[in-house]
């Protein structure tokens, strides 16, 4: 996984985690958002997260690992609320397609805002006007469909 350290490019979050396996992914990512929400506390503003997930479809989660993160999204939800501005995730479209259904549930999901596309370029696109003053509170709609993204 790379974090950036103290988060250089706050509060543009950057974690990528391309290269691990599913579990190992989930955890860094629950670790990563987890501290940045702790950040956004203490700097009492608000952060955007850009998220490299693997790119590999995943056959099914197994009960234990569906179990840890349902229980991870429910403790990180709270925070996410509270101070992320927005996700972007970046999969590949296979991953996108199998994983529909989550994707379309995104910002019910993690409590705000998501986008799911299948390049870094895109995703830190979106995520910068996610953190304009002013800017598009909404679930990504506008953003998936001018650049071809999902929500996730």
């Amino acid at each position: 996984m790379t974090l950036e350290p103290a988060f250089p490019t706050w509060p543009l979050v950057v974690v990528d985690v391309s290269e691990r396996t599913g579990d190992e992914a989930s955890a860094a990512v629950a670790g990563a958002l987890g501290a940045a929400v702790e950040t956004a506390r203490a700097r009492r503003e608000g952060f955007a997260a850009v998220v490299q997930m693997p790119s590999t479809v995943r056959r099914g989660p197994r009960p234990a690992a569906a179990t840890k993160r349902v229980r991870m999204l429910r403790r990180l939800r709270p925070g996410l609320a509270e101070s992320c501005r927005g996700l972007a995730f970046v999969v590949s479209a296979e991953v996108q397609r199998a994983n529909a259904k989550a994707i379309r549930a995104g910002a019910r999901l993690w409590g705000c805002p998501t986008y799911t596309v299948d390049t870094v370029v895109a995703a830190r696109a979106w995520a910068r006007e996610q953190l304009k003053p002013g800017g598009d509170p909404g679930d990504g709609r506008d953003a998936r469909r001018a650049r071809g993204g999902s929500g996730a």
